[in-house]
């Protein structure tokens, strides 16, 4: 895990979209949940702590932030963080079942997909918990330094070996399309020690609504 983060700093660094900026100036953004509750929006962001790395590993911060709307949350955000946001790093987006549900979900992924540091193969998942943003906060960070959507991002990496996942392209154009109909992986939380996440079926989306689960 923490060679795939070395490595994601380096292409940061060596990125044309990289503003030379130093990596204090930059808010690393590991993983987003968005939940929506009461029509408010509440977006959990994962954070690389580069400032507080131990031996060469990297732990990690967690920020939240709300808004009637998505583009609020993330301005509420950046008032938050005092610095830029950096998305190449992103390694999962998670959605709860109201957020897949909303209005903002096709909207919010198109943003997403023309953000030029978006990687066109960041994968996209539904929460299975009641909300997306204990996926990314459930585990205890005091004893192990860990990037939580790393680990995620890892295991989805490994579920679509077998089962091809779409790529946030692919998403957004399927959204776009009228009868338009894709399957996401639904993630829960695992009770079994040492494994973080587990697969519990997929979620069905036609043009950006929840359908069914399997």
């Amino acid at each position: 895990m923490r060679r795939i983060l070395i490595i994601l700093l380096c292409l940061l660094i060596l990125s044309s979209c990289f503003d030379y900026r130093g990596l204090e100036d930059q808010a690393i953004m590991m993983g987003i949940a968005v939940d929506l509750e009461d029509e408010v929006y509440t977006l959990t962001f994962e954070i690389a702590d580069i400032a507080g790395a131990e031996n060469g590993q990297f732990g990690a911060m967690i920020l939240s932030a709300r808004g009637e709307t998505i583009a609020q949350a993330l301005q509420d955000a950046k008032q938050k963080l005092h610095k830029e946001m950096y998305l190449g790093t992103l390694r999962v987006v998670l959605f709860s079942r109201e957020a897949v549900e909303s209005m903002e979900f096709a909207p919010f992924v198109t943003h997403l997909l023309h953000d030029l540091q978006i990687r066109n193969s960041l994968p996209l998942a539904v929460a299975g918990e009641e909300t997306a943003g204990e996926l990314l906060t459930s585990h205890e960070r005091e004893e192990q330094r860990v990037i939580v959507s790393n680990v995620l991002g890892e295991q989805l990496g490994k579920q679509s070996s077998t089962a091809p996942a779409p790529t946030i392209h692919e998403i957004d154009q399927v959204l776009h399309t009228d009868g338009g109909e894709i399957t996401l992986p639904l993630v829960v939380t695992s009770e079994e020690e040492g494994i973080f996440f587990a697969f519990a079926g997929s979620a069905q989306l036609r043009e950006g609504r929840l359908e069914k689960e399997r």
